[in-house]
C-alpha cells in the first residue's frame, strides 16, 4: 500500500510543478517593440511606465526603452487554426491579422505617454 502511495506521490509532484508553469506561460500577452530606427524588440512581456521609459522583461533579463524611441507597439496573438475549420487558412495567421498594433509615429510625446498608460491599462502586467 506504502509503494502505491509512494508512486502516486511522485506523479502528482510534477503535474503540480508543471501546471502553474503552464498556465503562467499561456496567460502572458507577448508584445513586440518596432523601434523608429528600424530594429525590434521581439518576444517581451510589458511591465511598467517609468517616467518616460516603458520598461519590459524578457526571458530572464529586464530592459528599458524610451517611449519617444518606440515607432509601434505590437500584441502578438495566440492564433488558433484548425484544418478544414478556417476559411481564411493560414495565412491571416502568418500575417499578425489577429495582432493589436498601435503606431506610436504620428504620436507627440505626451500623446505618447498617454497610449503606453491606455495600453498598461487595457493589458494590465502579469505579476
Amino acid at each position: 500500500m506504502h509503494g502505491l502511495r509512494r508512486v502516486a506521490a511522485l506523479l502528482v509532484i510534477p503535474a503540480a510543478v508543471a501546471l502553474p508553469l503552464l498556465a503562467q506561460s499561456t496567460r502572458d500577452d507577448r508584445w513586440q517593440i518596432a523601434l523608429e530606427s528600424g530594429e525590434y524588440i521581439w518576444d517581451i512581456r510589458l511591465v511598467r511606465l517609468t517616467g518616460d521609459s516603458l520598461v519590459y522583461r524578457r526571458a530572464d533579463s529586464v530592459g528599458a526603452v524610451s517611449v519617444q524611441r518606440i515607432g509601434e507597439l505590437r500584441l502578438i496573438r495566440k492564433t488558433e487554426f484548425r484544418v478544414g475549420t478556417d476559411g481564411g487558412g493560414a495565412l491571416p495567421a502568418l500575417m499578425g491579422a489577429d495582432d493589436e498594433i498601435y503606431a506610436f509615429a504620428p504620436l507627440d510625446y505626451t500623446a505618447r505617454i498617454r497610449a503606453v498608460q491606455q495600453i498598461l491599462l487595457a493589458h494590465p502586467p502579469k505579476p
